[in-house]
């Protein structure tokens, strides 16, 4: 089966918008309760697909693997041998696939870190290509959004020490190669340069041969950007500069790398002296913002090629897997066998629900890591706010006082150096501007209410004004970015406070100019020393411990194109700060350790890890609670990157099996856990250190009566105990060179966490989190000098306390009580929901539908919310008995619903999960079936969980009577099935009333005649309704139906049976019908009756007809008539008959056996009755079988007997035997 995984909402790993504080966020969500639109179409078989074909060869990459080497250490001909291997086995799998018939144009060949090339194919073309012995799988490539975010326009190097690593120890990244897989890099931007070309480790003769050896199409650019190639559009356009741009890659190079002149305005990135490679992989098509996984595996394979040391991706899916198949996380894992340090960001999407409600305490499954950061071999980087933000600024002059306040640039034209004079117009309505001059003047407004920022905007354009300031809505915080409608004039927005005091100063009617000059002001971030509230939480859905470590992302401020500057926010912008980082510290690596390989890029990751320096929750009940706790390893990994700690501290410390600085303990055993760290003195002198460690959980808060929720902060876990060497704490110490072991002790057994109702007192953490809450700590290594001492270092470690397995994948449906996003269900083609009552309440019972073609409730289709990610999705159709009557369709992978404040929605539904009512290509037969979703969570085969949906296939229409009572009529329906919907009234073809009940009853207000249509439509759950016209009348006689066939518990003797008869009624017969089939009525004008004559086909049996004929006022006739059919003739059977007979006989006996269907059967011999039995009550079809003895009078000659058997309806069975008397 191929090996298709379709991946949702990939893109570059900038915030586009900050999402609201935890206390300000809404419970009722932004959906349609009634109905919902798909979100996930998937490509039928034959529409191409792009994918990446994997064979099941090594790549080159691995030979350099072998010898412990960096590829692009090997020799000319070890690397031509890897590669012609590669490129060989490459050329017999495309020819193999040809000879399939198959057609595959490569779009890209990747020979080095995966051995594979993309391609386009069909769905049906796939499974061939994936049966070749050549191929080990297909992947479906992933689609990656480009960053519609425009940059603003601060320094963070001091947050990471950068400035003081490269003064004290002189690593600065000269001799490292960083490749930025990205949008794109202006090389020509003066603060992209090297202090001494000279000493560039990548020259353009090296350049120049690699693309001769291996056919790189790129080429050498400058010394600061060797190598440069634009991977999407094939061509050498390497900046970011379509309509629109971003320039997103430029910004994160220059965090890198830039080197410019500080003294003059420029910028210095945290590696300055690193060359940077520019491998663009998005389009510079404005109308195309994607790019695809296959593409980025090219400029990674590019990449090793040329020598990297450190490759930045700053881009991500939401919650990925962690897969070890996906081409992608394939590559990132050799890479880092080849001793390239990989800096991936973690994503901006916060944590489960984020934007929409905090989650359910019994969902501990938060995390939404994104993908391939969440690889193994990653170094999955969290987003930490800068501590300043620099803006433009305006000068505010009033009198002798002026003043400078920063602004935000919004989209449009930039402001015109100038004076300009400042007009104050309230909140930007029309109104404001009544008696006030604004031609060529700023104005200034306030977002107090629902007038939007666009209104705002094209008010003033509209009055003449030269510009607008805002202060934008209190909720949307600081310097908002604003939605706008193609501005002719320019806008700006302010912080809250600086807006404030601005109107307050404007009310009072001080008389203000203002200036634009081209000033620049740094101003303090109100969020500085958080963690940023977008950046993605982890663990991953195995358990993994993800993102690793914190770096500065909130308000960076780093290189544009054009020598120009400006602000972004995101992990985009915080791993670059490690790509930098990780550069210096493998100076160090390299010069110290002389290590290769994953041993090369594990050391530099420990270091940094080791080193990061705790940042402490201020969430607002942190706050309240005055806990100083720091974050959890989950969001913010083991802290902040501290640069010069890891180049300076003496030692290491890490897992034992694992070597890594960082523990995963997955699930506790019997709430306990044990894990051995190794420290290891790298110096030449000892070293101490006290050794130290905490537990915390998750902060449970119950805002709302009955419900428990995670508030996303920090807790100590209480009565729990953890020990070092089995002590509390301990002290270690270790001679140069020495290497000791710790073995922590962990047991929460006894655990207690603070009561949610009121966050005091304790309570136990098993019964605040039903299923199950994690275990995370920081084991810290405290120099026992103190301040003067070396670096400390921390393991942060994460565990989970429970079963993995019990959290629900599946949210509750609309159905029941306890669903987090309320959107779960059954719907119609329409997206409207099944089950729902007409109060828009919702009843599993009445999930229905009509696959009967007429457009209305044909199909059934799942909605669901996915609360984890699932693997080996399974849609079945399950019948009464639990027996699969059909497999609908599988998915490999889903991610969950995260939501992301609307970015992601909140529910799966798609077409192609319809039930159309068929079964083995048949119409199903009504009845009773069940929907099933199955699926399992990506950890340890726990056990699969099912979705199941009752689903009734109903094809028959509801029936109703009805009745006038003066101006009321009356309705009485029935449904024996799926049951009464809604019962509707209309006069003259128009809707009056919508009733739920089937017994109803509407009293017309305006006075009725005999001239008014009156029609009622009663519709039951699965959609199939009957409409019949009841005109008004003061009629309140039944008609009168006289049958003159059949007559009344008649015997027929054939299958065709007459009815025939007349009605009479003083209003017109809207319907007559025999057993629920309509007969038509012909009117007679003699009689002044409706005459009917029809025939029906019976089988035999005793058949009870029903006769309802209804007229026009609702009077209702309603009888019954039994009727027999008895078209099967008896059967006679004659017993042995004697050989001769005796002179002297005069009688032969003979037995006689007469068979029928019914039990009214009479015998006769040549006329003579012998026996006769008349029907019995009750009347019904019994067998009858009787063997009657019969004496013949026998004379000389031929005797001659005939028998006759007559049943019930007279038909006769005649049996003729001849006996002879000598």
């Amino acid at each position: 089966m191929p090996n298709f995984k379709f991946y949702v909402n990939v893109s570059l790993a900038t915030c586009l918008a900050l999402t609201p504080g935890l206390l300000g966020l809404g419970t009722d969500p932004v959906l349609a309760k009634r109905s919902v639109t798909p979100n996930a179409e998937i490509a039928d078989k034959q529409e191409k697909l792009r994918v990446v074909v994997e064979l099941v060869g090594a790549p080159a990459i691995e030979q350099a693997k072998k010898k412990g080497k960096k590829f692009n250490e090997l020799t000319k001909v070890e690397k031509d041998n890897a590669h012609g291997l590669v490129k060989a086995e490459q050329k017999k799998a495309k020819a193999a696939i040809s000879k399939k018939g198959v057609k595959a144009e490569t779009i890209e060949e990747f020979t080095t870190v995966f051995n594979g090339f993309s391609t386009l194919l069909s769905a049906t073309d796939v499974q061939k290509v994936e049966a070749l012995p050549e191929v080990a799988h297909v992947h479906v490539v992933n689609e990656y959004e480009r960053p519609e975010v425009k940059p603003d326009m601060v320094t963070s190097n001091g947050m990471v020490q950068s400035q003081q690593t490269w003064g004290d120890y002189g690593y600065t990244g000269e001799g490292t190669i960083v490749a930025v897989i990205d949008t794109g890099v202006d090389a020509d931007h003066r603060d992209f340069r090297l202090t001494d070309d000279t000493k560039a480790e990548l020259t353009q003769g090296e350049v120049e041969s690699a693309v001769s050896e291996f056919g790189l199409p790129g080429a050498y650019i400058n010394e600061k950007v060797p190598y440069a190639y634009n991977y999407y559009d094939e061509n050498d356009d390497i900046r970011d500069d379509s309509p629109g741009a971003s320039m997103h890659g430029m910004h994160v190079s220059g965090t890198v790398a830039a080197n410019g002149d500080e003294a003059t305005g420029g910028l210095k990135g945290v590696a300055p002296e690193s060359q940077v490679l520019g491998l663009k992989v998005f389009s510079n098509d404005p109308n195309y913002a994607s790019t695809y996984g296959d593409i980025y595996i090219k400029a990674i394979d590019d990449a090793i090629k040329l020598g990297a040391d450190v490759i930045n991706m700053s881009l991500g899916s939401t919650a990925g897997f962690v897969d070890a198949d996906s081409p992608e996380q394939q590559a990132v894992q050799r890479a880092v066998d080849n001793g390239v340090f990989m800096s991936i960001s973690a994503g901006n999407s916060a944590y489960f629900g984020n934007g929409y409600d905090l989650p359910y305490a019994n969902n501990p499954d938060t995390g939404v890591v994104g993908a391939p950061s969440v690889s193994s071999a990653s170094t999955s980087v969290a987003s930490l706010e800068n501590d300043q933000i620099q803006l433009d600024a305006f000068s505010i002059q009033s009198g002798d006082k002026t003043d400078k306040i920063g602004w935000k640039k919004q989209d449009g034209p930039a402001f015109t150096n100038g004076d300009y004079e400042l007009v104050h117009v309230g909140d930007g309505q029309p109104g404001q501007y009544v008696g006030k001059d604004v031609k060529g003047k700023i104005v200034f407004a306030v977002r107090d209410g629902a007038y939007f920022y666009s209104n705002i905007q094209k008010t003033a354009e509209a009055n003449g004004a030269a510009g607008v300031i805002v202060r934008g809505a209190v909720g949307h915080g600081d310097y908002v970015s604003m939605a706008l409608a193609n501005p002719q004039i320019p806008m700006a927005s302010l912080s809250i406070k600086d807006g404030n005091e601005l109107q307050q100063r404007l009310v009072a009617g001080e008389q203000m100019n203002i200036k634009f000059a081209g000033d620049r002001i740094s101003v303090a971030n109100r969020a500085a020393g958080s963690l940023s509230n977008f950046t993605s939480w982890g663990v991953t859905p195995n358990l993994d411990f993800k993102p690793e470590i914190s770096a500065p992302g909130g308000q960076i401020f780093s290189t544009l194109n054009d020598d120009q500057y400006g602000l972004m926010s995101g992990t985009s912008m915080a791993a670059p700060h490690v790509a930098g980082g990780a550069a210096l510290v493998l100076e160090r690596v390299d010069r110290e350790f002389a290590l290769s390989g994953t041993a090369r890029v594990t050391m530099a990751k420990n270091l940094l890890i080791n080193t990061s320096k705790a940042v402490t929750d201020i969430g607002p009940y942190n706050q309240q609670l005055n806990q100083n706790l720091p974050y959890t390893p989950r969001r913010g990994g083991a802290g902040l990157m501290q640069l010069h700690a890891a180049v300076s501290t003496p030692a290491v410390a890490y897992e034992k099996t694992t070597k890594e600085a960082k523990v995963a303990l997955k699930e506790l055993n019997r709430s306990k856990a044990t894990f051995t760290l190794v420290v290891e003195n790298l110096s030449d002198k000892a070293v101490s250190y006290d050794v130290s460690s905490s537990l915390q959980t998750d902060l449970a808060i119950e805002r709302t009566a009955g419900t428990i929720q995670n508030a996303m902060e920090a807790q100590p876990l209480q009565n729990a105990s953890v020990t070092i060497n089995g002590k509390k704490a301990n002290t270690v110490k270790l001679k140069a060179k020495q290497t000791v072991e710790l073995k922590i002790a962990l047991d929460v057994s006894k655990a207690q966490v603070l009561n949610p109702k009121t966050l005091n007192g304790l309570v136990s953490a098993k019964d605040v989190f039903e299923n199950g809450y994690f275990v995370d700590g920081f084991v810290r290594l405290t120099d026992v000098n103190g301040a003067e001492g070396n670096p400390g270092l921390v393991v942060p470690f994460v565990g989970f306390e429970g079963d993995w397995g019990k959290a629900p994948i599946f949210d509750a449906s609309i159905y029941e009580s306890g669903s987090f996003y309320q959107t779960a269900g059954m719907v119609d083609q329409t997206g409207n929901y099944l089950g729902m009552n007409l109060d828009e309440s919702f009843t599993s019972d009445t999930i229905a539908f009509s696959p009967d073609g007429d457009n209305v409730k044909d199909v059934a289709t799942p909605v669901f919310s996915l609360l984890r990610n699932a693997k080996d999705v399974k849609y079945r159709i399950v019948d009464e008995s639990g027996d699969v009557v059909r497999t609908l369709r599988q998915d490999d992978e889903l991610r969950k619903n995260y939501f992301d404040g609307g970015r992601n929605t909140p529910y799966y539904y798609s077409a192609d999960y319809k039930w159309d009512g068929q079964l083995n290509g048949n119409p199903a037969p009504a009845g009773k079936y069940f929907y099933e979703i199955e699926a399992s969570i990506d950890y340890m085969k726990k056990e699969a969980q099912t979705l199941r949906f009752p689903v009734k296939v109903d094809y028959t229409d509801p029936t109703f009577s009805a009745k006038w009572q003066d101006d009321s009529l009356s309705v009485k329906a029935n449904d024996d099935f799926s049951g009464i919907h809604s019962v509707e009234y209309f006069l003259n073809g128009k809707s009056v009333a919508k009733l739920a009940n089937g017994s109803a009853s509407h009293a017309f207000t305006s006075p009725l005649n005999e001239t008014d249509e009156v029609s009622v439509r009663v519709t039951d759950h699965a959609g199939n309704s009957t409409t019949k016209t009841v005109a008004y009348s003061t009629d309140s006689e039944k008609p009168g139906v006289f049958l003159d066939a059949p007559l009344a518990l008649s015997p027929y003797a054939t299958s065709i049976v007459p009815i025939k008869g007349s009605i009479q009624d003083a209003s017109n017969i809207n319907s007559f019908q025999v057993d629920g089939i309509d007969v038509p009525l012909t009117w007679n004008e003699t009689t002044k009756r409706y005459d009917f004559s029809t025939n029906r086909t019976f089988t035999d049996g005793v058949h009870k007809l029903r006769f309802v004929a209804e007229d026009a006022a609702g009077n209702v006739a309603n009888f019954q008539r039994t009727i027999f059919v008895d078209a099967t003739p008896a059967v006679i059977e004659i017993g042995k008959l004697p050989k001769q007979i005796g002179k002297k006989q005069t009688t032969v006996n003979v037995n006689v056996t007469v068979k029928d269907n019914f039990d009214e059967v009479k015998l006769l011999v040549n006329g003579d009755l012998k026996f006769s039995q008349a029907l019995k009550a009750p009347y019904e079809m019994r067998a009858f079988s009787r063997t009657e003895k019969v004496t013949l009078p026998v004379t000389s000659g031929e005797n001659t007997f005939t028998f006759e058997a007559v049943d019930l309806a007279g038909n006769v069975t005649t049996k003729t035997i001849t006996l002879f008397k000598k």
